[in-house]
């Protein structure tokens, strides 16, 4: 009712944020039957905005194929799980662990269709131009808002200081005051979720998130493995891709702890906003797979 009163009054965004609330309750409240009525809310939405993409999101996690396991760990056992590719690879595993995907391969058990489902419904990606467009962005960490960005760069010891560090930033800017109380706000968020990932057991008891390009990095893998199964790249450009993205997460974060935490931080920032809920859970539950079976590669190979 709140997104159908917005469109009316003709705010788009706050009929946006409406419509990402409206699916964050669908997902809490009906679970697994959620596809449909995020469906229904999906086709509400202006194709192409924030609010579109992440409901489309929300969507594709209610609709994982019921006929595979999820929040497992998969390895191909005709593919390498030693050497500089499956190092590269193994920055994607939180999402292929979350959709029961092998992490080792660039093949992708869902196949063609699937893969231009995916990339069509999510990305709206829908040809090679646009897939490069997409993956640039992802291997050059500018795909999350730069307002994150902003606001970590900003990070000082206190509350208080950080405001004024914010503050101090914007100044000579043509940014709102409207702004600068939501780059507050997405501060006292991120403080919020590095206290819960300390005792999640995500970070360390002192431990903080300095950036969140991990997130894009590790979906830059993704990102190569379905553009390639959905013929809009060539297996050498997703093969290069994805040692960009596994030397760039190499190059940026000192440990397989360090790059999960700012993955996870990426991802809630992005689509759970404080909530807490499903999404986290699950990205907790892989964090835990990762860094504790026996089989994961970020046990079996070190950082680096």
């Amino acid at each position: 009712a709140a997104m159908a009163a917005f469109q009316t009054l003709g705010d788009g965004p706050r009929a946006e944020r409406a419509a990402v609330h409206a699916a964050r309750l669908i997902l809490r409240d009906a679970g697994r039957e959620a596809a449909g009525p995020l469906r229904d809310l999906l086709a509400r939405l202006v194709p192409g905005g924030d609010g579109h993409r992440r409901v489309a999101q929300m969507l594709a996690e209610a609709e994982r194929r019921p006929d595979r396991d999820h929040d497992v760990l998969v390895t191909d056992p005709e593919a390498p799980t030693w050497g500089k590719l499956a190092h590269a690879l193994a920055v994607g595993a939180h999402l292929a662990v979350g959709n029961g995907a092998p992490w080792n391969t660039l093949a992708d058990p869902d196949g063609p269709e699937g893969s231009r489902d995916l990339l069509a419904r999510i990305w709206h990606v829908t040809d090679a131009e646009g897939w490069r467009e997409k993956m640039d962005q992802l291997l050059e960490a500018e795909y999350s808002h730069p307002a994150i960005r902003l606001v970590l760069t900003c990070r000082q010891r206190t509350p208080e200081a950080w405001s004024r560090e914010i503050r101090r930033r914007c100044e000579g800017h043509d940014i709102s005051r409207r702004s600068i109380a939501e780059f507050d706000e997405l501060a006292d968020l991120v403080r919020r979720y590095e206290e819960r990932f300390r005792a999640d057991g995500l970070l360390r008891p002192h431990g903080h998130v300095a950036d969140v390009d991990a997130y894009d990095y590790g979906r830059a893998v993704n990102v190569a493995r379905w553009g390639v199964n959905a013929g809009l790249c060539d297996a050498d450009t997703a093969l290069d891709c994805t040692l960009t993205a596994g030397y760039r997460a190499y190059r940026t974060y000192d440990s397989w702890e360090e790059f999960s935490a700012a993955y996870i931080l990426g991802r809630m920032l992005q689509f759970d906003e404080g909530e807490f809920g499903e999404l986290y859970l699950q990205s907790l539950e892989g964090h835990r797979i990762l860094m504790t079976e026996p089989a994961s590669p970020w046990r079996l190979m070190a950082w680096g």
